[in-house]
C-alpha cells in the first residue's frame, strides 16, 4: 500500500511539473508573439508617418509642375481628382490590400509553431 500511494505521489508531482512547465512555454510563447505584433505595428507606424512625408512634398511637387500650365487652383483640383481616384481603388480593393494581408499575418503568427 505504501509503494502505491508512493507511486501516485510521485505520478502527481510529475503531472504538477510537466502543467507547470507547459504554463510558462504559453508564457513565453505569447510574450514572443505579442513583441512580434507590437514591433510589426510600430514599423508600420513609422512607414506610414515616412510614405505620408514623401506624398505630401511629392504632390506639392507636382502641383507647383502643373500650376505653371493650369495656374494654381486647376492644379489642386488635379492632385485632389488624383487622390480621390487612388481612394477608390483603396476602397474596391480593400480586400486584398488591406483586410487578407493583415488576416494573414495574424493568423500565421497565432498558429505558428516553433
Amino acid at each position: 500500500m505504501a509503494e502505491t500511494s508512493s507511486q501516485i505521489n510521485s505520478l502527481w508531482n510529475e503531472l504538477k511539473e510537466t502543467l507547470k512547465l507547459n504554463i510558462d512555454y504559453a508564457k513565453l510563447t505569447a510574450a514572443e508573439k505579442i513583441t512580434i505584433l507590437l514591433s510589426t505595428v510600430a514599423f508600420v507606424f513609422v512607414a506610414f508617418v515616412m510614405v505620408s512625408s514623401i506624398v505630401f512634398f511629392v504632390s506639392l511637387a507636382l502641383v507647383m509642375l502643373l500650376s505653371k500650365s493650369t495656374g494654381i487652383f486647376g492644379a489642386s483640383m488635379i492632385m485632389a481628382g488624383i487622390y480621390v481616384v487612388f481612394l477608390i481603388v483603396a476602397f474596391l480593393l480593400r480586400r486584398s490590400l488591406i483586410i487578407n494581408p493583415i488576416s494573414k499575418f495574424v493568423s500565421y503568427l497565432i498558429l505558428k509553431n516553433d
